[in-house]
């Protein structure tokens, strides 16, 4: 199996533990899967095009996309956008000034959860 499946499988799998953790009012945990979702399946493109990315910054990972293979991030680029500092956000409750299980409702988790839900199916249209 190709590395970049790997990734992908793997997006796949941190989505549904966003999923997961929604039903299970895990909030912060949502975003933080959610985060790594789109991180992945980022990644998992670049990587199908022979390329290696070493940030969690989702904005960095699309500059690479457009630099890189030439596709224009646009559509996905407000849903990266708003993932982008919940890697940090979601889990140290010194990056906010509050615990992470403060910050998040149910609303806001959902949300990030849909938006890397929209990125991981714009990164498959790309895929092969």
């Amino acid at each position: 199996m190709s590395e970049y499946l790997w990734w992908f499988e793997q997006a796949l799998r941190d989505l549904r533990k966003a999923e997961n953790s929604l039903r299970t009012e895990d909030f912060d945990g949502a975003a933080f899967w959610a985060h790594q979702a789109a991180e992945k399946v980022l990644k998992a493109l670049l990587l199908a095009h022979g390329y290696v990315a070493r940030t969690h910054n989702l904005l960095e990972l699309a500059r690479e996309v457009q630099r890189e293979l030439g596709l224009d991030p646009t559509p996905i680029i407000d849903d990266l956008r708003e993932l982008n500092p919940h890697y940090v956000i979601a889990r140290y409750p010194n990056a906010a000034n509050a615990p992470p299980y403060q910050l998040y409702t149910e609303a806001r988790a959902r949300d990030l959860v849909e938006r890397a839900r929209r990125i991981v199916e714009w990164v498959k249209q790309y895929l092969h």
